[in-house]
């Protein structure tokens, strides 16, 4: 991998500088049209470091609150332009291989049309005119809208499908973090913390760490299995003993008339036969008299047939045919004559039987009508509630069998969590150090960090009770919440402190300090876990704020090296920090009719060395003030 080194004043430190092989997530472009005095502006950015420099009340910090919008931010509606109906922010990210999945996953969540492909655009091309890593996967993009409306409403969308500002939030908290006000900055985050700590650990430890980490999360996922299995079982268990004695009533109901398949069926067409008895005795006589017993029935009709086309069959084959076709009627009528007379024979019919059946048919119908509408649905019925009564005899030896396994795994869990616990707290001491040298480059002499590594364990509670409740990702007792838990991580809960001067109190990064002193905190700690830290685009503002140009200088270089791992956009007013632009955008207001408008325009190289000096000595450029800014960008 190719990298050069650039170092601080403390020979120590150093940056490692990837800007050639950077490939996360981007921001392309930002449009921004009818913003107070940002009429239709639009910024095109590029990897690495980003620089935006202007007067004062230019509108530097209107893009910061412009992406705060793009980003679910509560909307201000006087902000849209003097006679404009709406006022439209606009934002495209690129997205990388690396991201490609996460990002993904969130717009299948939320059924926003996939990612779309691009172009390469120019500016992201690399030393030599060649597109760099960045977009060479397709030229993913994701395009981010947001329109406030002089009405007071606002739309917002994600690939032109429109989304509510949550999915704006949940997006923005995975692409960019802006380091302004304490706005999107997911270091404040303290279930952020373990993971940037695994993270730094797996890039330190390697493979030994990694396999262990997974070895405890593929476990923890199958705790959580047979926890929701145990408790499941355990409702159903607590529903049928609620419900044992409507169930046993069910049932004994069913039973009682225990009814068969196709019974009703079967007994209908029975009934039929018995209520018209004489009527079919009636007319089965008729029919055999007129086919067979009277004279001059049918079949006696037939023989003279039979007879008169014998004694000329043999001059005609068709004659011949018709023979054939008359005797085979009449073995069809015959088997017609003996089956009629079965029927007659056999048709005795009590006429208690009659009753008897309407009585059946009258228990089968209650079951139907109660119990599904039919008897396959009463079987059914049936057969259900006899295996939850089975389940309910057998559940017991179920939840016996499952709380073993549940403590079992629970055991091998804590072992595994323990050794998480101890290399987080061996090796974090490591993260302190390389934290606090960073402080000191960037202005804190006395600063001290700490990962404070806090677990949970105790070896007396029952196991199957510690199990963290209440957010996604953790398991829950069936008996309860237990005062110590395990979780998706192992036992260990982390968080970063901070102490800054002699004297101070260590605090969470929440309650430490504001403006440029955690502006610059963050970026601390962020030059540290670069390689470990998931959000790709990074915006400070005001983290020049109090700072002398000696400390400047040291900040801008660890913001340059950063810049190697993450895209990086700063809003500074010091020469020091903008000298180190890799891509330089200067705010400026212009008159424009009656109007004054904000405009920000890029800087070749000549107009960079003369913005820097600007910021150097004032309005007025000097040669002294060019020659420092050359020395500044070593050019």
């Amino acid at each position: 991998m190719d990298f050069k080194l650039i170092q601080g004043d403390n020979k120590n430190i150093k940056f490692k500088l990837f800007s050639t092989n950077y490939s996360g997530l981007m921001l392309e472009k930002l449009t921004i049209k009818n913003y107070l005095l940002l009429k239709n502006i639009e910024i095109d950015l590029s990897k690495g470091f980003n620089i935006i420099t202007g007067e004062t009340g230019a509108g530097k910090s209107i893009l910061i609150n412009a992406l705060n919008l793009l980003l679910g931010g509560r909307a201000d509606y006087s902000i849209i332009s003097k006679n404009k109906d709406k006022m439209i922010i606009e934002g495209i990210v690129s997205v990388s291989k690396e991201n490609k999945a996460i990002i993904s996953k969130i717009l299948k969540e939320h059924e926003i049309e996939s990612m779309i492909t691009s172009p390469p655009s120019p500016l992201l091309k690399g030393e030599g005119g060649e597109s760099s890593k960045i977009n060479k996967d397709e030229g993913l993009v994701l395009i981010i809208r947001r329109e406030l409306y002089t009405k007071a409403y606002s739309r917002c969308f994600i690939n032109d499908t429109p989304v509510g500002t949550n999915e704006l939030k949940e997006l923005g908290e995975i692409i960019i973090d802006i380091h302004s006000q304490n706005e999107h900055q997911s270091l404040l985050k303290k279930e952020v913390h373990i993971e940037l700590v695994d993270s730094y650990l797996i890039k330190k430890e390697g493979k030994k760490f990694e396999d262990k980490l997974n070895s405890y999360k593929q476990g923890y996922e199958q705790l959580l299995i047979k926890r929701n299995e145990y408790d499941e079982i355990n409702k159903k268990k607590s529903d049928l003993d609620t419900k044992r004695s409507f169930i046993d009533f069910q049932l004994k109901e069913i039973h009682e008339t225990d009814p068969q398949a196709g019974e009703d069926d079967e007994l209908e067409n029975e009934l039929k036969t018995g209520e018209n008895i004489e009527g079919i005795r009636e007319s089965l006589t008729l029919a055999y008299s007129n086919l067979y017993d009277d004279s001059g029935s049918v079949l006696e009709r037939i023989k003279i047939v039979e007879k008169e086309l014998g004694k000329i069959g043999e001059y005609n084959t068709d004659i011949q045919k018709i023979m054939g076709d008359v005797s085979e009627s009449t073995t069809a009528l015959r088997e017609a004559s003996r089956l009629i007379e079965s029927l007659l024979e056999n048709l005795n019919f009590d006429p208690a039987r009659v009753e008897e059946i309407r009585e059946r048919l009258y228990k089968l119908q209650f079951l139907k009508k109660k119990y599904g509408g039919s008897i396959d649905e009463v079987i059914k019925l049936k057969v259900t509630l006899e295996k939850d009564l089975s389940l309910v005899d057998n559940f017991d030896d179920t939840i016996k069998k499952l709380r073993t396994e549940i403590d079992e795994l629970v055991k091998d869990l804590f072992k595994k969590a323990g050794e998480l616990s101890k290399t987080r707290r061996d090796k974090s001491k490591q993260l302190e150090t390389e934290i606090v040298k960073i402080l000191k480059e960037v202005g804190f002499e006395n600063a001290e960090f700490r990962v404070e590594v806090t677990s949970h364990t105790a070896p007396n509670v029952d196991p199957a009770k510690q199990l963290k409740s209440g957010k996604s990702g953790t398991a829950k007792s069936a008996e309860g919440e237990g005062s110590n838990a395990l979780n998706s991580n192992g036992y260990d809960d982390i968080e970063f402190m901070v102490k800054i001067n002699k004297g101070d109190e260590f605090s969470s990064l929440r309650k430490t300090a504001s403006g440029g002193e955690v502006s610059r905190i963050m970026l601390a700690v962020k030059s540290v876990l670069a390689g470990a830290d998931k959000v790709d685009i990074l915006v400070f503002d005001e983290i020049d704020t109090g700072i002398s140009g000696r400390i400047a200088q040291k900040v801008g270089r660890v913001m340059k090296g950063l810049s190697g791992y993450r895209q990086v956009i700063a809003i500074t007013h010091l020469a020091q920090i903008a000298a180190l632009a890799d891509e330089h955008l200067l705010v400026e207001k212009e008159t424009e009719g009656n109007s004054t408008i904000t405009k920000i325009r890029p800087l070749d190289k000549n107009e960079k060395v003369i913005e820097v000096a600007k910021l150097l000595s004032g309005e007025k450029v000097t040669d002294a003030s060019i020659k420092s800014a050359k020395e500044l960008m070593s050019v």
